[in-house]
């Protein structure tokens, strides 16, 4: 997870022309340090191989108020 950011950029608010109020809430939240905190100890404490792994960071998701609509993969055209 980037946190480097630096609004004195020229180029800077150009980044975020084309952000919705989901772009702009991920954004808020990666560099909540509390959140960053949070993801990063769930990241620590999922072991390589978990079967639950999903399932901890989809609670941690929930925590935070993140909602997804479709689960990857399960989208067909």
């Amino acid at each position: 997870m980037r946190i480097e950011s630096d609004w004195r950029r020229p180029t800077y608010a150009e980044e975020f022309a084309d952000f919705d109020y989901a772009d702009f809430a991920q954004e808020f939240l990666r560099r909540n340090p509390d959140y960053r905190r949070e993801y990063h100890d769930a990241e620590r404490d999922i072991a390589p191989g978990d079967k639950d792994a999903q399932t901890k960071m989809e609670v941690l998701a929930r925590r935070w108020g993140f909602v997804f609509s479709l689960r990857a993969g399960l989208h067909r055209r």
